[in-house]
């Protein structure tokens, strides 16, 4: 059972089958209601190639990740951050299934039985059969031990390894016909000499230049007047860069924030004060700090320098039994009582033998540590043992672990090496197992105290809570459309924080807690609702909904701030470019350069492959020019990223071309088909018009 465990953990088995029942009680509420989220179909996830992925379907899916994932990793619960990410995954796996899936039965291609008991106990031992029946001390594969595990794997009459182990078969089975079609498409791609001669050209070949540049920052924005043909050519030529693959959302938002009152504070201060009598009389000052404080009890003795400054110098002043007054710290209130005071090493460094208790019968791991430390309390040689040591790096170094200081090792590690004297032996049992002690130096010795604290964190109560919640509601409930909430955010002046291209599967929104709800509101409102209050981590959010962006190319009226610019840009490099025609001065760089009154600016050694200017960034356009005008000759204008350049080739260095191009083809070719694998899952994607609606759900 260790064997297919090990194998669970590294394949991903799909175990732990899900009833529909289970799924359908999940799901339940949600599947009725009246609620109408993909035109009056409350039951798709997704429509892939146009299969329609259910609700029921998926979940089950992702139930049988869920499981599978809490069995591998030993955990009975998984937080929603995992969940989240295994939905992701469940996804990507009915992706691939009904994309990829569908094109490999298209080709023929199979994995024979042959192949995959190959795979298995064969010549060609899959990797993950490997790692899972290697020896964990020698590291060595023995087939042996493969098939010993699928002779008695039936011995479980659960049927439940039998299962696990097909499972697995399918998934190394599923990888490796992946793996053949994504081969035949890199077999099937070609570079020829004449692209391989351009690509090492355009690697090696470098020219330098000079050039001018008139910045467009030399013109005001307020100066230059736009045209609606002015916004269309501009919005024409870019109408690219306004598609987007999915619809998305822009909203604003206010927050009010929870913060504790006055009543708040006060209450925690009252409840440490009401603390101090008890606290004073306590005999067992552990058990009452975890009984009565916000924070985890502190046992550990601390020198001059690691206490609360509120408190340190009375702490090394006063003797034991001494208790502070009430103090506040980092929004809560303490009260601290010192309990013991000892003078401890600034640092230890000692040497010790481990014996592991992890996957091990305890009881026969301590009487072997027992009697080796016998053996050496009785005079035999530490280092004779040392090599028995199951913590390989130290053990190579003797057992020495080196100076460290407190609170470096594990509590009961650590308090025997700061309790004891240089010299000392002895034997403790941690989380990792049991260990022999020797401690062999000891040094710097100072004072060191025991503070046992209480504290109280200064929280919002639920009338705080209430307060801020009323208060927020009345928000919203007076400014329920967009105009009066846009009125009332400047009236009141409260800052209103934007979000851009907002996606339906967003998980999170920068500064908010949990913000599903959220996300999910926006996609069911109309533009210019106002939502009402969301509860998010220790604030209350109202958003407005400010623009629905379709999925498709933006209309002009949507992108028109991103229009403007490109368009002005425009008009700026018309003006410029008309400023440099007037002077005359066309053939004669330096003499363009007198006249507009700015400096000519080198450039050196410049590749067609690396378009970019120092100072300025990529500039395509002038580096293009460049290497197609020649050497010694001034280019016309050039409209740029940051300005309008003139540019003039000084030198052209041809790189010594090869006896053949063969390399050059090689790397072209491997970048292509590094490259192959994603381009061809994206435009399988694209065509089989994937919609993912799960956001909807969860």
């Amino acid at each position: 059972m260790a064997i297919i465990g090990k194998i669970r953990s590294k394949a991903g088995l799909l175990i732990g089958i899900i009833g529909l029942s289970l799924v359908a009680f999940i799901l339940g509420d949600l599947l009725t209601s009246n609620r109408s989220f993909i035109q009056g179909n409350t039951t798709t996830a997704g429509v892939i190639g146009g299969k329609k992925i259910s609700i029921q379907d998926f979940e089950a899916k992702v139930q049988q990740n869920i499981e599978n994932y809490k069995l591998s990793q030993g955990k009975d619960q998984v937080d929603q951050q995992t969940t989240d990410q295994l939905r992701d995954q469940t996804w990507g796996q009915i992706l691939n299934e009904e994309l990829i899936g569908k094109q490999i039965a298209k080709t023929g291609l199979v994995v024979s039985s042959d192949e995959l008991f190959d795979m298995v106990q064969g010549n060609d031992i899959h990797p993950q059969i490997k790692q899972a029946f290697s020896d964990p001390n020698t590291k060595q594969f023995d087939k042996k031990n493969v098939i010993q595990f699928l002779k008695n794997m039936d011995n479980d009459q659960t049927g439940r390894t039998r299962a696990q182990w097909v499972n697995f078969e399918n998934s190394i089975k599923e990888e490796r016909l992946n793996q053949k079609y994504f081969d035949l498409i890199k077999k099937g791609l070609y570079v020829t000499t004449a692209e391989a001669k351009r690509d090492f050209e355009a690697k090696n070949k470098t020219e330098s230049a000079r050039y001018i540049m008139l910045n467009y920052n030399t013109i005001a924005d307020s100066t230059v007047k736009l045209t609606d043909a002015d916004l269309q050519k501009a919005y024409n030529e870019n109408i690219k860069s306004y598609e987007q693959p999915e619809e998305t959302r822009k909203l604003d938002y206010v927050t009010f924030d929870v913060v504790p009152s006055n009543e708040d504070r006060t209450v925690a201060e009252k409840y440490i004060q009401d603390l101090v009598p008890a606290f004073t009389a306590s005999t067992d000052d552990s058990l009452f700090v975890a009984q009565n404080s916000d924070f985890p009890v502190d046992n550990s003795y601390h020198k001059t320098g690691t206490l609360s400054p509120a408190i340190e110098a009375q702490m090394f002043a006063e003797a034991n039994g001494f208790v502070s007054a009430p103090y506040m710290e980092n929004n809560a209130f303490y009260v601290a009582k010192l309990e013991g005071m000892k003078m401890l090493p600034d640092s230890v460094q000692a040497r010790h033998i481990l014996f592991k208790t992890e996957g091990k019968d305890s009881l026969h791991v301590k009487a072997t540590a027992d009697s080796i430390y016998n053996l050496i309390k009785g005079g035999a040689k530490f280092d004779q043992f040392v090599m028995l040591s199951e913590d390989p790096g130290s053990a190579m170094k003797g057992g020495d672990l080196g100076w460290f200081k407190p609170g470096m090792m594990v509590p009961e590690f650590n308090d025997f090496c700061f309790d004891n004297k240089k010299g000392s032996l002895g034997m403790v049992k941690t989380n990792f197992g049991y260990h022999i002690i020797d401690i062999t130096d000891q040094a710097g010795m100072s004072k060191n105290v025991r503070v046992y604290v209480v504290g109280r964190k200064i929280e919002a109560s639920s009338k705080t809570y209430q307060g801020v919640f009323a208060k927020a509601n009345d928000f919203a409930a007076k400014n329920n459309n967009g105009d009066s909430y846009t009125k009332a955010v400047k009236d009141e002046g409260l800052n209103a924080r934007n979000i851009e291209n907002l996606k339906e599967n967003d998980k999170t929104v920068p500064g908010l807690d949990n913000a599903r709800e959220l996300i999910r509101w926006a996609f069911k409102a109309k533009k210019n609702d106002v939502s009402i209050p969301f509860e998010l981590g220790d604030k209350f959010v109202v958003a407005h909904l400010i623009q629905i962006k379709p999925e498709g190319t933006l209309p002009l009226e949507d992108v028109k701030e991103q229009v403007e610019v490109e368009a002005r840009k425009n008009k700026k490099a018309e003006m410029l470019i008309e400023k440099i025609n007037a002077t005359g001065a066309a053939q004669s760089l330096d003499g363009l350069a007198s006249k507009l009154n700015i400096a000519v600016q080198p450039l050196e050694n410049v590749t067609f492959n690396s378009p970019y200017i120092p100072n300025l960034g990529a500039e395509m356009n002038v580096i293009g020019t460049m290497f197609g005008i020649g050497k010694d000759k001034v280019s016309k204008p050039i409209k740029g990223e940051q300005g309008v350049f003139v540019v003039q080739v000084t030198d052209v260095k041809e790189p010594q071309a090869p006896a053949n191009f063969n390399e050059s083809k090689t790397q072209a070719e491997q970048q292509l088909q590094n490259r192959s694998q994603y381009e061809t899952f994206n435009a399988l994607k694209e065509k089989a018009k994937v919609k993912d609606y799960r956001g909807k759900f969860y």
